[in-house]
């Protein structure tokens, strides 16, 4: 996997942005979690995958807590954004769809360096797994494309944008 910084609008935060935390967005399947642990033992950070975090303090799986509908689940999503976007030194993969409400980007960015990974749709389509991913069950192409468009929108709110390109063909 190789990865390439596409632009960052830097600020003037200095040290403090040492202590900042870094969030992964992207589509479902893009290579947020690959990447996060990557970073994390890169950069000596705690790791947190959003979807890991929230089945164990729901005691749910996120399949489960779906089938109380997408809104009660995006509820607790919200939820958990405010308390991550607490966090300092930590690398947090955020799930595919958190991007569906904006305040869970403002509650990830009052204390994390939000990245966007931009990996080829055409190569997403061709690994993702749909087992555990209840948003995909109805064809995961169909989805896809239904999340371009609200990626398209939220990148306004990134700092970093990242270009995964495989460095292997299958």
């Amino acid at each position: 996997m190789m990865i390439y910084l596409k632009s960052l609008n830097s600020g003037s935060g200095g040290m403090k942005d040492m202590e900042k935390s870094i969030t992964l967005i992207g589509l479902p399947g893009c290579g947020k979690t690959t990447v996060g642990n990557l970073l994390s033992d890169k950069l000596k950070y705690e790791f947190v995958d959003m979807d890991f975090y929230i089945e164990n303090k729901q005691q749910k799986s996120i399949i489960e807590l779906f089938r109380n509908g997408e809104d009660y689940f995006r509820n607790i999503e919200t939820e958990t954004c405010k308390v991550l976007g607490e966090k300092s030194k930590t690398i947090i993969s955020s799930g595919g769809g958190v991007i569906k409400k904006s305040i869970n980007i403002e509650y990830l960015k009052k204390n994390s360096i939000v990245v966007f990974i931009d990996r080829p749709v055409e190569n997403i389509l061709g690994d993702i797994q749909v087992e555990k991913r209840p948003l995909l069950a109805n064809g995961k192409e169909v989805y896809i494309n239904y999340m371009m468009k609200d990626m398209i929108y939220i990148k306004n709110f990134v700092i970093i944008e990242l270009k995964i390109q495989e460095a292997w063909t299958k």
